[in-house]
């Protein structure tokens, strides 16, 4: 079976188990008023019931990291390795069940926000989901979308599962592979800034750092030497990594974690790993504009056809499913800073929305965020440095021109 076709039968089943685990409540299709499928006219935002959902709305583009999942890798002594399926079913940095209903629920969140604005029913001409090739963020596009198109109407094929099938397509401007320190070199010039980052950052955090990786190696069975011998003189940062990975999504899953733990989980790691996440993802200009320059020219492309009127199909809204450094690098492009930004929970969203000004006509964009580890998932203002919250569309253009001016990726990747 090729391996595209297996990711989708396999991100399939999940879904119709998750949904039908979370709705479990038989719905009747009545055919005789069954929406026609060629009459959609795009509601009014008078008929609206989304509160985002005004009059001046005019396009939304919706990005999200993916869900709760088990950890990548563990440190030898970690007691919930990530090869063990007692622990992790589904396997090492797949979705768990956790992670499965944080989806489903943030798709009804942006339900609730955009109904209205957004038909219930799902139509092409109105919708598109795309995804990274991994398979927790393939698994939470699909969640995500069976929370945002429960069917209705003509849409219901089955009786006993509020669930349709919502089609999601690979995206290829999502450079994750080329994150991790000992990660794929896709573009030359990103791994030549991120390496003088990390050491930058490993010069200014040094204290840190040492006392960090002397205190967990006696706990931990890590063998420095293999790890120096794999990522080099990164090691320490590696190290650090380790750590967090098997201790964050054990505290996340409520697992306990070990006693000599305590004193340095949640804090003091919590922001030193912070500090190297963004310096190995974002920590110069170099590394934002060729991590995550090419998705955020796709959304102003779509927001710049809208203003045009030459947008085809004419869409009102693109949804993306990413991870950490999805989110992260589109909010730095945006003039975040990584000391206010922190870490990016699971399951957390930023929300674009393109608005048409009702006298004079001009375009503007505001932008959202909603983050996974709140308790309403309620979307937060995103301030836009110099222009606050919402900023004219041209001047937004011209303040981000940097990162979004690629014309071949590859080309510029290579000219070191």
């Amino acid at each position: 079976m090729p391996t595209g076709l297996f990711w989708l039968s396999t991100v399939t089943v999940v879904v119709l188990a998750v949904t039908f685990k979370l709705t479990n409540n038989p719905v009747r299709v009545d055919q005789n008023n069954a929406a026609n499928p060629e009459d959609h006219a795009a509601p009014s935002g008078a008929n609206a019931t989304g509160t985002r959902s005004v009059p001046t709305l005019q396009f939304v583009a919706v990005v999200t990291r993916h869900g709760n999942r088990a950890p990548l890798f563990t440190f030898p002594t970690s007691l919930y390795q990530s090869n063990d399926t007692s622990v992790w079913p589904y396997g090492a940095g797949e979705l768990t069940q956790s992670g499965r209903v944080q989806m489903y629920k943030l798709g009804q969140k942006i339900r609730s926000l955009y109904n209205g604005f957004l038909d219930q029913a799902y139509h092409p001409k109105d919708f598109k989901a795309f995804s990274s090739f991994s398979g927790r963020a393939l698994q939470s596009a699909e969640l995500f979308l069976a929370g945002l198109f429960p069917p209705a109407g003509y849409q219901v094929w089955n009786e006993h599962l509020l669930w349709q099938p919502v089609p999601v397509f690979p995206s290829f401007l999502d450079h994750l592979e080329m994150v991790f320190i000992d990660g794929k070199n896709l573009c030359p010039r990103f791994k030549e800034a991120q390496k003088k980052s990390l050491m930058e950052a490993e010069i200014i955090y040094h204290s840190s750092l040492t006392t960090f990786v002397d205190y967990v190696l006696p706990y931990t069975g890590i063998d420095v030497h293999q790890v120096s011998k794999k990522i080099g003189s990164a090691y320490k940062i590696q190290i650090v990594f380790l750590v967090w990975e098997s201790l964050v999504h054990a505290a996340i899953h409520n697992l306990p974690i070990p006693d000599w733990a305590a004193s340095m989980y949640p804090e003091p790691l919590t922001s030193l790993v912070v500090k190297f996440y963004y310096a190995a993802a974002i920590g110069s200009y170099e590394q934002t504009k060729y991590l995550e320059g090419e998705l955020y020219q796709e959304i102003i492309n779509q927001m710049q056809s809208k203003v045009t009127n030459t947008l085809d199909p004419d869409r009102r809204m693109y949804y993306y499913s990413g991870h950490d450094y999805t989110l992260m690098g589109l909010l730095t492009i945006l003039g975040q800073q990584a000391e206010d930004l922190g870490y990016i929970n699971t399951a957390s969203a930023v929300i674009y929305e393109l608005h048409r000004h009702p006298h004079d006509g001009h375009f503007y964009v505001q932008v959202l965020f909603i983050d996974g580890g709140s308790p309403d998932g309620d979307p937060k203002e995103v301030s836009i440095p110099g222009y606050d919250f919402s900023c004219d569309f041209n001047l937004m253009l011209h303040i981000t021109e940097k990162y979004h001016n690629i014309s071949d990726w590859q080309k510029e990747c290579n000219a070191i």
